[in-house]
């Protein structure tokens, strides 16, 4: 049994009336879709008016955009040749060689352009220049600006000309923080050249094999190889991704990783969620005071106010030497915060014994302060031709305030029965410091079977020694013999 309802086929429900009125719409959809096409087809070839007029009417970026080459297709994708921006004084800010960036179409089609319009960005090989002041607030600079040579009335200032080596640690420290604080002022005065003004920025940004410099407080970090990745909304929050093959400047080393999140919803300032690992360190470049450049790895995990984050990590050597030290395998755990590092829980192998260590190294005066225990530490390893055979017990501190000749080495040794040439002792004891190339012992004695040999201080100094007397005392104390290097008695 069939149902009449359903007899027949689709076509017969539809009137002449409806037909023709279905066979318009779709023509004015299709030419809709036409025109819409060509006017997407114009706008692609116009790529070059849209951006120029984009540039015209933005006020975030100061000063003048020019690009050499630009082409875009309807689905809103822009490419670009030798994009160069330069402030209102001619002088280059930013050059991207390459890249291209994917814009909002309805902002596009309104000539509605806002902060947002620009949705993603990549660019090739660019050289970036950028400062961030003590709140982490970027700007972009001209690449290595001479700010030194910026004169203002504050150029004459004895804090501007005084040498940070012959003041102490707190006067340092309060130079140093007057002279950021004017550095920063000439920063402001002088390189406003973005001015996001609180306006919303909402963008993906990959920046390929790009070169970066970084000026912060009075650090200033050069970058090579940089890959970047961000994904970020100043409305929510930032993640970002950051690898560079090589950095130099204020600190010198291998590779960069940095990756994590910044949530702009806090309140009162964003905070930070990132993990950075600093790869193979080279010491001396940090200012240690000493010729060092054993390759150092800093693993740290930041988190609070990106004006001030607090860093947690780890730190691992190798091998370190210092002066008649040579340790291997140093690891520890490092603390940041405003600028100071602290070092932890630190341990070491030393001439097959054992070392452990704590300090402190802050990063805007250099001045730093190590201490460490060494236990059953090798004489035979450390000395292989002095013929001197025992174990050592160690305390070491080293100093510095920033510079070779203002790094002074410390500490006191005890050892336990050996022998000398085969002849046996019972114990060497004695304090040591080492300042510059003047290396002192003193209260130095060698308990034998019966007597003792005690010296008030031995002295090496520009490689030349200086003995002060040497005296053989019985176990009581009493004086058997006196050796004057001067009298030769």
């Amino acid at each position: 049994m069939s149902l009449p309802f359903f007899s027949g086929s689709p076509g017969a429900l539809l009137t002449p009336r409806r037909k023709r009125w279905l066979r318009r719409a779709c023509l004015l959809l299709l030419a809709l879709i036409a025109l819409l096409l060509i006017f997407l087809e114009l706008l692609s070839r116009g790529a070059a008016m849209i951006f120029n007029h984009a540039m015209e009417d933005q006020d975030m970026l100061r000063g003048t955009i020019t690009v050499d080459r630009m082409i875009s297709d309807i689905t809103g994708h822009v490419y670009f040749d030798n994009l160069a921006w330069y402030d209102p004084d001619g002088n280059p800010i930013l050059t991207i060689p390459s890249g291209d960036f994917r814009v909002n179409l309805w902002d596009v089609l309104t000539k509605n352009f806002k902060s947002t319009t620009i949705e993603e960005l990549n660019v090739n090989n660019a050289a970036i220049s950028i400062h961030l002041n003590d709140k982490m607030q970027m700007d972009f600079v001209r690449p290595s600006p001479d700010l030194d040579r910026v004169r203002d009335a504050d150029d004459d200032d004895w804090r501007n000309k005084v040498s940070l080596d012959s003041l102490d640690e707190e006067q340092r420290r309060a130079v140093g923080d007057w002279r950021r604080q004017k550095r920063q002022q000439k920063l402001q005065k002088n390189w406003r050249n973005f001015n996001r003004a609180g306006r919303r920025i909402r963008i993906k940004l990959n920046a390929h094999d790009c070169r970066m410099e970084v000026f912060y407080r009075d650090r200033h970090y050069l970058m090579n190889h940089v890959q970047i990745a961000v994904n970020g909304d100043t409305d929510k929050e930032m993640e970002l991704a950051l690898s560079i093959g090589g950095f130099g400047g204020t600190m010198i080393g291998d590779a960069i990783a940095l990756n994590g999140k910044v949530d702009f919803t806090s309140q009162p300032e964003p905070t930070c969620d990132t993990a950075l690992v600093l790869y193979q360190i080279d010491p001396s470049s940090l200012g240690f005071g000493m010729n060092i450049h054993d390759k150092m790895t800093l693993s740290t995990y930041f988190t609070g106010p990106v004006s001030h984050p607090i860093g947690t990590g780890t730190v691992h050597m190798d091998q370190l030497h210092i002066p008649a030290l040579y340790f291997t395998n140093v690891d520890g755990s490092v603390y940041y915060e405003n600028s100071l590092l602290s070092f932890r829980d630190v341990t070491a192998n030393v001439y097959d014994g054992d070392l452990a260590a704590y300090g402190d190294y802050d990063l805007d005066t250099r001045v730093y302060h190590l201490y460490g225990h060494g236990t059953n530490l090798d004489t035979g390893i450390a000395l292989p031709k002095s013929r001197l055979h025992c174990r050592v017990e160690m305390d070491l501190a080293i100093e510095s305030k920033g510079s070779a000749r203002q790094t002074v080495s410390s500490g006191s040794f005890t050892s336990g029965p050996g022998q000398y040439r085969r002849i046996p002792f019972e114990s060497i004891s004695g304090r040591f410091t080492d300042e510059y190339r003047d290396l002192h012992f003193y209260d130095v004695a060698i308990a034998f079977s019966g007597f003792r040999v005690t010296t008030d201080a031995l002295r090496i100094k520009d490689n030349k020694l200086i003995l002060n007397p040497i005296r053989l005392t019985d176990l009581t104390g009493h004086t058997i013999y006196t050796y004057d290097p001067e009298k030769g008695l």
